[in-house]
């Protein structure tokens, strides 16, 4: 039997590997287009199918994770990785790019529900804490994978990156199937859709509290880099402008997740939502690139504090054998808020300001937030 410190390594560590070869492909997008000649739309149609697989996937297969399947499932997700790499190493076609993300996405539909369940299980206290790490992991592999992939680029051709980072989904592979993993709580029901769990205000009130959170990033993914650039940014300026995000969010993750612990996750959670709210409205409120940039930093430090407690409230209240099904869920409902934010946002933004796609979102968010708050009954625990 592992110790919890050592199985947490492995989780954090295979997390990691996975969300950045997962990810490489983002810096790429445009090689493959100019490479290959598909149109614009082709890059839509590439990210949907990644946003697709990973929603079916965390709400059909991820329950089969409180079957005893945990670790098979995240066993799943690093082949599955490697399969996708291969294939955009390998590609030369918009349909063999769509079906590589496709099967990309599935990896962490397949991997993330049960290692955030299992994370959360370790032991009884401090999960806000040890989401909060794998929160931060995950961001960080995901801001690596471009980053090296955009500098392997130009030395070494398109297809040698997604061959790299097959291998570091291979490390994820070995690294979760050689090592011994606690057993999540089984469930004795049947293994079906957990659309069922949003009956229980325990397991809707986080949900809706993450859905919160996640709805500005849709906006962010799908018109950051345009609306940077349309106030006179660089591509290094929009460059920095992400790191300036992702490290708060990597260094205060933990620490947001110990906070939520200590002071209590729907307190904590809520207090972060009254600040992403007002400050995702004041993005589009000033024309010098700096202003947004400074914002998205203190942004990121309540995002690093609100989402390991959104995260550690669904996980203590999550109904007995049916923790990765939760998480899934709640996976799989930001997908979606994301992806229908994003088109939302890149069509309204040909339509109208971008203060007024700001102000809508921020809105949103504090609606989202206090349906969430005014759902909220005494917890089975304590938070």
């Amino acid at each position: 039997m592992t110790s919890t410190r050592a199985t947490e390594r492995v989780l954090l560590a295979s997390a990691f590997m996975l969300s950045a070869s997962n990810s490489v492909v983002f810096a790429l997008m445009g090689n493959l287009q100019d490479e290959f000649g598909f149109s614009a739309a082709g890059l839509g149609f590439i990210a949907a199918a990644g946003f697709l697989a990973s929603f079916i996937m965390q709400v059909v297969v991820a329950p089969f994770a409180d079957r005893g399947h945990a670790k098979l499932l995240m066993i799943l997700g690093p082949v599955l990785a490697i399969i996708g790499n291969a294939t955009f190493a390998t590609g030369s076609t918009l349909v063999q790019f769509v079906i590589a993300r496709a099967i990309a996405g599935s990896a962490t539909g397949c991997f993330y529900p049960p290692a955030r369940a299992l994370m959360a299980n370790l032991k009884s206290e401090g999960q806000s804490e040890r989401l909060g790490a794998m929160a931060g992991i995950d961001l960080a592999g995901f801001v690596t994978g471009p980053v090296i992939g955009g500098l392997l680029v130009g030395p070494l051709g398109l297809r040698w990156p997604f061959v790299i980072f097959s291998i570091a989904a291979g490390i994820s592979f070995f690294l979760v199937s050689t090592r011994p993993l606690p057993d999540l709580p089984r469930s004795t029901e049947r293994a079906g859709l957990p659309f069922g769990l949003l009956r229980d205000r325990g397991v809707l009130v986080p949900i809706l509290l993450l859905v919160a959170l996640a709805l500005p990033v849709g906006l962010y993914d799908s018109l950051w880099d345009r609306f940077l650039t349309d106030l006179g940014a660089s591509d290094a300026v929009v460059g920095l402008s992400l790191g300036a995000y992702a490290i708060p969010f990597v260094a205060l993750s933990r620490f947001g997740g110990r906070l939520a612990d200590r002071r209590g996750h729907l307190l904590v959670a809520w207090s972060g939502i009254f600040v992403v709210a007002p400050f995702t409205v004041l993005y589009g409120q000033f024309s010098a690139v700096w202003i947004p940039i400074a914002l998205g930093t203190i942004e990121s430090c309540a995002q690093a504090c609100a989402a390991p407690a959104a995260a550690g409230l669904l996980a203590r209240n999550a109904p007995p054998g049916r923790a990765a099904a939760a998480q899934g869920l709640a996976g799989a409902c930001n997908q979606l808020v994301a992806a229908v934010v994003a088109l939302l946002a890149t069509w309204g933004y040909g339509h109208t300001s971008p203060n007024v796609l700001f102000a809508v979102a921020g809105v949103a968010v504090l609606v989202v937030g206090t349906s969430a708050r005014l759902l909220h009954t005494p917890p089975r625990g304590s938070g």
